[in-house]
């Protein structure tokens, strides 16, 4: 890294003394600067989800997503991590105000929450939404996250026939993946037949339903290979079982700012599946909410079976199938256009004006007559965030800005030609093009669009997916590993904070971050902070071992006491039966003595009276124990 530097190259350090370093110093400064910005910026939106780690504990991870003035962009930044024991909603809602409190985060800054579908993330939202009731803040709702719906839509096709397709990928996956000999073997399979293909075999993650193609793609060039290994090689060799392997491997949605394009690139996704089933005269021009009232399941709308977009491979693979095998195929892809349709009819948020007002934030909407109606309309459909005055001063600015003179290098980034011919233009980000604009001053040198700055800097944070917390999941993979299931809390967000400060400030080097003092004394601190910690720790630890000890002590004296006590029940038992005994003998007595004083027998008159005697002393006796 530090190639000039004799120094550096004769640097080391115990691993100890990096761990504390790390979790101690330079995590927690790198976390106390993003708290910074957060508290310095208009809004942000909290991004979460959790998984279970190799430590067998279900691991919440956090992040922000927010307008970076440093950056000039919006960013997602990994925030903390919080270890539960169970997920429970309001276990979850507790551990996220509970960060909130302990780094002074205000919570009416809360624009919206990035999140995944479960039931108990809707309840985490309400729960949150609820809490910010009562600092007169709300929550922007605009649904889940659009990549799980259709990623269930395009499930649900898959699952509604009995073809099993993804069984059969995962499967080959699975009986390669683990054994580095099965690799070879199919390998040199490929070598010794000649074959110009990849070797590679593709994952096929069930969260990932639109990627299957590309997975089924790869394994049907393969498959003359995969019948060769199973058919000819395997069985000449001893059986083996085959070894499941659950590990995931991360796919990556596409970065930056996208929810300007969301609603119109739901509308092409939901258009191309109906037609590819249904007749263009029956779908026609129809957009936006409107494609949800169409009628797809009417017999004369569907396209005849030659119409069917299956695939120009899939026809030609059929020439060789029997007449009643294609038609089964054809009824079954049928089916699949109709279960993807309907289950993205049922879930895709077609009819939210919201989205479909964003687009006003592409350059390309900046001279629409109606744009500058759009833009209010999303002032004001953002919670708290706008004055009656800042709304009135919408049309104007964006009047301005319509009529501004943009810098074509704004918004296209590269313009070329492929080996074709063809013309292509590959355009800057959004937020790049809006920090342009935004950073625009007037003579007096103020800011030219205060209040679009507001609203733009505000929307284009709102998440499209939640793919930055899961890409997440593969950096705890490698820093929560099989073999590190002891590190502690702080040890996992200080390398976590770390990671994050890396990829933000050095772009992903580590000799690019900024040393700064705070940075230097953050480090120089990192081992008086971690004793102390391990003190309080240990200071803790007494305090729960003496209650501990008192617990069991206390625990000890009551048991005494429960012991004597059944013992003097037991006893008082004992002498309740044998009063009644002597309360019965001298009740014989005096029966008998009735008796012989009827007969005047005086020889029974004594002897019952010296029974009588005997009974009421015992009596007498007892009752004084008692």
């Amino acid at each position: 890294m530090f190639l000039d530097s004799k120094i550096a190259q004769k640097f080391s350090i115990q691993h100890s003394k990096m761990s504390y370093v790390i979790s101690h110093g330079l995590g927690p400064y790198f976390r106390d600067l993003l708290i910074k910005d957060i508290k310095n910026c208009e809004r942000f939106v909290l991004c979460f989800d959790e998984q279970t780690n190799n430590q067998n504990k279900k691991q919440l991870d956090l992040y922000f997503r927010y307008w970076s003035s440093q950056k000039g962009l919006v960013v997602t930044r990994y925030y903390r991590t919080i270890l539960l024991d169970h997920a429970q909603a309001n276990v979850v809602v507790d551990g996220i105000l509970g960060a909130f409190r302990t780094d002074g985060i205000d919570i009416s800054k809360l624009l919206m929450l990035s999140r995944d579908n479960p039931n108990v993330n809707k309840t985490v939202e309400k729960m949150i939404n609820d809490a910010m009731k009562k600092v007169n803040a709300e929550l922007l709702n605009i649904g889940t996250c659009n990549l799980h719906v259709i990623h269930n839509g395009f499930k649900a096709g898959t699952t509604e026939t009995n073809w099993h397709v993804e069984n059969f990928c995962m499967n080959i996956w699975s009986w390669f993946q683990k054994s580095p000999a099965r690799q070879e073997d199919f390998e040199n399979i490929v070598d010794e037949l000649n074959e110009a293909i990849k070797k590679t075999i593709l994952y096929f993650s069930s969260t990932r339903w639109v990627l299957l193609g590309k997975v089924i793609d790869q394994v049907l060039k393969q498959y003359h290979v995969f019948r060769e290994y199973f058919l000819v090689y395997l069985p000449s060799k001893q059986q083996k079982q085959i070894q499941n392997n659950s590990r995931y491997d991360n796919i990556k949605e596409k970065e930056g700012p996208l929810v300007h394009l969301l609603y119109d690139e739901l509308c092409d996704l939901y258009r191309t599946v109906l037609l590819s089933f249904l007749s263009p005269e029956h779908v026609g021009s129809t957009y936006g909410g409107a494609l949800l009232d169409i009628d797809f399941k009417l017999a004369e709308k569907q396209l005849p079976t030659k119409k069917l977009q299956i695939g120009e491979e899939a026809r030609r693979l059929l020439v060789d199938v029997s007449a009643s095998d294609c038609a089964t195929f054809f009824h079954d892809v049928k089916m699949i256009y109709h279960a993807i349709a309907d289950n993205l009819k049922k879930h895709l948020p077609l009819k939210n004006t919201f989205l479909k007002d964003l687009h006003v934030l592409d350059p390309a909407s900046r001279t629409k007559e109606d744009s500058a109606d759009t833009m209010i309309r999303v002032g004001r459909a953002i919670p708290k965030l706008l004055s009656n005055a800042e709304i009135n001063r919408i049309r104007h600015e964006f009047m301005m800005y319509a009529a501004e003179t943009i810098d074509q290098s704004w918004y296209i980034k590269n313009k070329y030609h492929d080996s074709d011919g063809n013309n292509h233009t590959e355009y800057q980000q959004i937020d790049y093009y809006w920090n342009k604009v935004l950073s625009l001053t007037t003579s007096f040198g103020l800011p030219k669009y205060p209040t679009l700055s507001k609203i733009v800097k505000n929307i284009l944070i709102i998440s499209h997916g939640n793919s930055d917390v899961e890409s997440g999941f593969s950096i705890n993979e490698h820093i929560v590993t099989e073999n590190r299931t002891l590190l502690s809390l702080s040890s996992i967000n200080g390398l976590r904070s770390t990671w994050d400060a890396i990829k933000f400030y050095g772009v992903g080097s580590p000799h690019r971050v900024p040393i700064k003092i705070d940075m230097v004394r953050a480090v120089q601190k990192s081992k008086s902070v971690y004793n102390q910690e391990q003190l309080s720790l240990k200071s803790l630890a007494d305090r729960e071992k003496e209650q501990s000890e008192k617990h069991e002590h206390t625990n000890e004296e009551m048991k005494k006491l429960i012991d004597r006590e059944n013992q003097l029940l037991s006893r008082q038992k004992g002498l309740q039966d044998e009063q009644k005994k002597a309360q019965l003998l001298a009740g014989e007595g005096r029966q008998r003595l009735d008796n012989a004083l009827k007969k005047a027998d005086i020889i029974d008159a004594q002897a019952a009276n010296a029974l009588i005697g005997a009974g009421d002393e015992q009596v007498k006796l007892i009752s004084d124990e008692l």
